[in-house]
């Protein structure tokens, strides 16, 4: 989880620089910018979802019939741009970060449930302060007055504005261009947008980076506020004026509203923004601002989230895939020779069933990538050009074990073998000396990995020095006695050492090659 807070907390990073680029360019050509940072905050809650979780499904362009093809937007990304990546190189603090999750988890919900409660107790107290104010006309228009609130817009159904009671004996120049600033609020539906962006702000308030684009969105709706009411032809310099005898007369906190006073700092601003002329060299130059605007938008939309081929973190993230893509991956496939992996589909959800064990349900990261809750293990379907698999690898204990697909009869047949050795209950000829081999070789550490698939002689060859100790411990073997076989067709022996006892099971190919080998301590 706390990698997936980074994540998005980087591409909200990348996302408010490419805003600011915007509205830098948008302020020379005098255009509105409080759309680019209310984009900015949806982006930021959407692109990474969107990123992490949807798959487009691509049709053939000059072959219809092709299958379409199924592509997750997260398989597109960078890895580079992964905070999973640069998370998982430090080893020293994931175990700790992973025992803070729950505490993320439930911090999150509380700090977003107070966040929610304190909007609906500031709306309610709001709408007992209106109560309090008197109703009045100031430049023609009716609005509230107040001792010490205003001027800004209240209400979210019902806006209204309301002005400070030192108003009514100002000039009435100022006046004008005080409603003329908040009646411009109303007209644009600033204060909807305000409230739209705040309540957003709930859904992640860790996010730091959104605190600061909503930040940047009051400004940025003042500053379009001032740009209408100029337009509209209000003196600039009364204006000017208006804003700083408004500045020097702190309103009271009525809430996060379209307010007309603000910081000095950035009344300052404003009232620079309103003198200033961008020049024609100025205007050139946001050509190239536009530029680096979507390519800093292009980089949030490249990094990678998490998980993005499951190795990193034990959840990776689901994606959706269609059900017409999954039916290409239902069938049998041959595993290990001696047994069937099966893929079955019931509404959406894929299950897999190996011989002799339960069904379990695997969950796409994906459009070909699966992944198992039950344990860590994966599975890749790998298609050919009509879509269909034609195979699937399964990765497990750092092995990857290939699995072709068979048509019903092939895989009936194995079946039907591998049932009627489980009825015979008869050791496989040579499983017996191979167990032997097995223990020569753990003892003497010098394996020969050419009796052994390659998979078990990577897992051999890991476990080398682990298994020379064990078997050294154990001493001599004593007795070697067949149990029988298991329901997944390995055969069974009991091994009595000189200092302990324990259990192999073991299978061969009809070749005499070790495909697998398991040792576990007795009693």
């Amino acid at each position: 989880m706390l990698t997936w807070m980074v994540y998005v907390m980087t591409v909200c990073a990348f996302l408010c620089g490419a805003a600011f680029v915007a509205e830098f360019r948008a302020r020379l050509h005098r255009t509105s910018t409080r759309w680019i940072w209310m984009a900015a905050i949806v982006a930021s809650l959407l692109l990474p979802t969107v990123i992490a979780s949807v798959s487009l499904q691509l049709s053939g362009i000059f072959d219809r019939s092709v299958s379409p093809k199924v592509v997750a937007i997260r398989e597109v990304t960078s890895t580079r741009l992964s905070p999973a990546s640069w998370l998982a190189a430090d080893t020293t603090h994931q175990a700790a970060v992973r025992s803070l999750e729950p505490t993320l988890r439930r911090g999150w919900l509380v700090i977003s449930g107070l966040m929610l409660a304190a909007l609906i107790g500031s709306g309610a107290l709001l709408l007992r302060r209106v109560r309090t104010w008197r109703l009045d006309t100031v430049a023609g228009t009716q609005v509230y007055v107040a001792d010490n609130v205003g001027p800004a817009v209240v209400g979210l159904l019902r806006p209204r504005i309301v002005v400070p009671a030192w108003l009514l004996n100002a000039p009435a120049s100022q006046q004008s261009a005080v409603i003329a600033h908040e009646q411009s609020h109303l007209e644009a539906g600033d204060p909807r947008l305000l409230t739209i962006a705040v309540s957003l702000l709930v859904l992640m308030p860790w996010n730091f980076p959104l605190w600061w684009q909503l930040r940047r969105l009051r400004r940025a709706i003042e500053v379009d506020c001032d740009s209408r009411v100029l337009r509209r032809g209000v003196d600039p310099r009364t204006y000017g004026q208006t804003l700083l005898d408004v500045g020097a007369r702190q309103s009271g906190y009525i809430g996060s509203v379209a307010a007309m006073s603000e910081s000095k700092s950035f009344l300052q601003q404003r009232i620079e923004l309103i003198m200033s002329t961008p020049t024609r060299r100025w205007r050139l130059f946001a050509s190239a601002l536009g530029l680096l605007s979507l390519a800093l938008f292009a980089v949030a939309a490249e990094v990678s989230p998490p998980n993005v081929d499951g190795s990193n973190g034990d959840n990776p993230v689901q994606v959706d895939v269609p059900v017409a893509v999954l039916d290409n991956y239902t069938g049998d496939y041959e595993f290990n020779g001696v047994s069937i992996l099966t893929i079955t589909r019931a509404g959406s959800q894929l299950s897999s069933q190996l011989t002799g064990q339960p069904a379990w349900q695997i969950y796409p990261a994906a459009a070909t990538e699966f992944f198992y809750k039950v344990v860590k293990a994966r599975i890749s379907f790998v298609t050919e050009g009509t879509g269909k698999a034609t195979s699937l690898v399964l990765h497990q204990n750092g092995n990857d074990i290939t699995a072709p697909r068979v048509t019903p009869a092939v895989a009936q047949q194995i079946k039907a073998t591998l049932a009627a050795k489980i009825r015979s209950q008869t050791a496989t000829p040579g499983t017996e000396d191979a167990v032997r081999r097995l223990i020569a070789w753990a003892l003497s550490g010098n394996a020969d990995y050419s009796q052994m698939s390659p998979q078990l002689a990577k897992a051999v060859r890991e476990q080398s020095s682990r298994s020379k100790d064990l078997f050294t411990q154990l001493g001599a073997v004593e007795s070697l006695e067949f149990k029988g076989v298991g329901n997944m067709g390995w055969d069974i022996y009991d091994v009595r050492f000189e200092h302990g006892s324990g259990q192999y099971r073991i299978m061969l190919s009809d070749n005499g090659i070790i495909t697998g080998a398991a040792f576990t301590m007795g009693p």
